[in-house]
C-alpha cells in the first residue's frame, strides 16, 4: 500500500468514530507505523471482533494483508462487540494495541505530525 502524506482531517479527532470510507487511511497509518501484519487476528480479539468472524476471515482470505483488510473492514464497519471496547476509534485502536505491548508501533503513530497534533493522549 502506497503511504499517504496527509491524513483526512475527520481521522485526526481521537474519539470520533471512524467509518468504512477510512479504510485505506487506517490501512496505510498501521502500515506506515510498523505494525506486524501476522497480529491482524491479535488486534481483531482485542478490538472486540468475535473468533467466528476471525475465523471465517482467515479462512476466506488468501493473504495476511487481505485478512488485515477484511478485519479492518469489520472492525470500521462496528461488527460483532466493537462497539463494548469503545467503537471504532483511534483511542480504542492506540489502546489495542498498548495491551498488546505494541508500543513502537503506538510511539510512531504519535510521532506522526498531524496525529500528534490531534491526538492528545497517544
Amino acid at each position: 500500500m502506497a503511504a499517504s502524506k496527509n491524513l483526512p482531517t475527520e481521522l485526526l479527532l481521537s474519539s470520533s468514530q471512524l467509518t468504512i470510507d477510512q479504510l485505506f487511511y487506517v490501512a496505510d497509518l498501521l502500515e506506515r507505523c510498523g505494525f506486524p501484519q501476522t497480529r491482524w487476528y491479535e488486534l481483531g480479539l482485542t478490538v472486540g471482533l468475535h473468533k467466528d468472524t476471525l475465523d471465517a476471515i482467515k479462512r476466506d482470505n488468501d493473504t495476511t494483508d487481505d485478512c488485515l483488510t477484511e478485519f479492518l473492514s469489520k472492525w470500521l464497519s462496528r461488527a460483532d462487540s466493537v462497539d463494548s471496547k469503545g467503537g471504532a476509534t483511534f483511542n480504542s485502536l492506540s489502546d489495542a494495541l498498548k495491551s498488546m505491548n505494541e508500543n513502537a508501533v503506538v510511539e510512531k503513530l504519535d510521532s506522526i505530525p498531524v496525529v500528534q497534533d490531534s491526538v492528545q493522549d497517544w
